[in-house]
């Protein structure tokens, strides 16, 4: 599963099956490319791993790098969303936006192994770390319809894409923290994250860099 697909849905056995399928092919396709490389892996030898046909591979995938990034699925969990549209948990909108996209992660062991190897790929293989980019941008009109049940029309469609390529980075770079210290929750580890970024807009302190509240509570 990619980064950001935390929850199959409730379907049908021939759905099932077809998720599992989709998401064997990602799992294997990371693991030969964690040992192989992305360029020395081929769509057969994903296939072949799965014990299914390169045609079958075809049917989920366009291309091996689209494997190794996974499916894109939802934003959090269906009752992080349902909360999150309500105002919740908190009320603040970043510190909402944090446990809803942290949503799904911390419980899952699989997850957690997910993001461990997707954190050693992207390392060596940058088109991987592209891929992923490229695939948080996706969620964009999954979020614009989050803040829009949430805010109503008091939003643009720039703000909207502009949460997104946020949270989907923070997202990332606390994901691939917690693939290299696994015994972290990724929830507390993107909060940290995200209070990284607010010290981006906080008043600083002339030739000390320091930020003003960090002083006050100094």
């Amino acid at each position: 599963m990619s980064l950001f697909e935390h929850d199959a849905p409730v379907v049908g056995l021939r759905e099932q099956k077809k998720y599992q399928t989709r998401l064997d092919l990602c799992r294997a396709a990371r693991r030969l490319v964690l040992e192989r490389g992305l360029d020395a892996t081929t769509v057969e030898d994903v296939a072949k791993a799965v014990g299914v046909s390169p045609r079958t591979f075809f049917n989920y995938y366009e291309t091996k790098l689209d494997a190794v990034v996974g499916p894109v699925g939802e934003i959090g969990t269906p009752q992080a969303r349902a909360q999150f549209v309500a105002g919740g948990p908190t009320g603040v909108l970043i510190e909402d936006l944090t446990r809803l996209f942290a949503a799904g992660f911390d419980a899952d062991d699989e997850v957690l192994e997910d993001i461990s190897q997707v954190s050693e790929i992207v390392r060596t293989e940058p088109r991987v770390l592209a891929g992923l980019v490229a695939s948080g941008a996706k969620h964009e009109s999954a979020a614009a319809e989050l803040l829009s049940a949430r805010v109503g029309d008091d939003f643009s469609p720039e703000f909207a894409s502009l949460t997104t390529a946020l949270m989907s980075t923070l997202t990332m770079r606390a994901a691939m923290a917690v693939g290299q210290h696994p015994d972290r929750p990724l929830a507390e580890t993107l909060h940290d994250y995200c209070a990284m970024a607010t010290r981006l807009f906080a008043p600083t302190t002339a030739g000390t860099g320091e930020t003003t509240d960090n002083r006050r509570r100094g």
